[in-house]
């Protein structure tokens, strides 16, 4: 028990953090195209036909990258007034279920149709149709498809640490409690 919840979950959380680095990387790409526009745009009075599209592919993307981190960590929008009175094995257990009764599945299935979605936009050469520009769609499809796959699978990591709090709530740290708090 020890191993998975000091080793083997620990490091398939790395995944989340990539991701997440890879969001932070995005950001600045997309304060560098947004401060270029302004400059074409305001001084130079030449705006690009192709900031707005980098815009919002980098932006839907970095969102979705950072999801996986963003749950690892417990910065989500969570109402637990009510659950975080309850016993800890208990809130282990509503937990779980939520995650594997309903945001797993929900998440895989998404996860798949958006990685289909992106292979088939790579085949095809598929282009934004209502862009002027008309860049290929593939690599936004890809980012959406990486950050679906990888809030999927911490998902799938926190929904296991839920079910190892059931039988073990001193094994695993409820939300909003540090690990430390944890044996």
């Amino acid at each position: 028990m020890r191993f998975i919840t000091h080793r083997l979950l620990p490091a398939l959380d790395r995944v989340s953090a990539a991701l997440a680095v890879v969001a932070q990387l995005m950001i600045v790409v997309l304060i560098a195209v947004m401060l270029y526009e302004v400059a074409a745009r305001r001084i130079f009075n030449a705006p690009t036909m192709w900031s707005v599209d980098i815009v919002y592919m980098v932006n839907g993307s970095l969102f979705l990258m950072a999801a996986g981190y963003t749950l690892l960590n417990e910065r989500h929008v969570r109402i637990d007034f009510l659950s975080s009175r309850l016993p800890p094995r208990l809130q282990h257990a509503i937990n779980a279920a939520f995650y594997l009764a309903l945001f797993l599945p929900l998440l895989v299935l998404t996860s798949d149709a958006s990685v289909q979605k992106a292979l088939r936009a790579y085949m095809r050469g598929t282009v934004e149709n209502m862009s002027v520009w008309q860049p290929l769609i593939w690599p936004f499809l890809t980012g959406i498809a990486l950050g679906l796959v990888g809030l999927a699978l911490q998902v799938a990591l926190q929904s296991l640490r839920h079910l190892i709090g059931v039988f073990r709530p001193d094994a695993v740290p409820l939300p909003g409690q540090s690990p430390d708090t944890a044996a």
